[in-house]
């Protein structure tokens, strides 16, 4: 049997001496960011009933904001603990951890990530293929402390990452590490 490219149907092989199956394995769906949040949401208040978002992640983005997999980390206060849940076609899974890396809560109305892609682009970032990062955490102290998302992709020369504001898109500012 052969798989029929046009249809997920099955048509005889062209050699009917061996039958060969193919089995097709489900494609992760890509999605941006915000895509999954309401399941994200009960995935994280069925774990602990206080979780708040704290981070928003990925290292496989593609130029259009959409990977096959996003990392939602959620704190709860309560508990003082968190939990890291990985979305793929927006099936959560959750996972405990033992540490506390982002305790502050995400404002509301943050751009979804193919918004922030669009001003990467605008702020003069190449973009690869595949492989981009995005981040959406907070990040400073006291007054200062505010989300971001950081946009952060690889070159043969260089680490590139853009911060940016997150309801905005505005450049705050501009990161190289250079390799050669």
């Amino acid at each position: 049997m052969k798989r029929d490219g046009a249809r997920c149907g099955w048509r005889p092989a062209a050699s009917a001496a061996i039958a060969v199956f193919v089995l097709a394995l489900p494609a992760h769906a890509a999605s941006t960011a915000a895509a999954a949040l309401a399941e994200v949401s009960a995935a994280a208040k069925a774990w602990q009933a206080d979780a708040a978002l704290t981070h928003v992640s990925t290292l496989s983005g593609t130029p259009d904001g959409k990977a096959a997999s996003w990392l939602y980390t959620v704190y709860s206060p309560k508990a003082k603990k968190s939990a890291i849940l990985t979305a793929r076609d927006r099936k959560v899974d959750v996972d405990p951890v033992d540490r506390n890396t982002s305790v502050d809560p995400l404002a509301p109305g943050w751009m979804d990530s193919d918004k922030a892609l669009d001003a990467a682009r605008k702020a003069g970032l190449g973009l690869p293929g595949t492989g981009i990062g995005l981040g959406l955490t907070t990040f400073g102290a006291g007054a200062a402390k505010r989300a971001y998302w950081t946009v952060t992709v690889m070159t043969e020369a260089a680490i590139l990452s853009l911060t940016l504001d997150p309801v905005t898109g505005a450049l705050v500012k501009r990161d190289e590490v250079k390799l050669k």
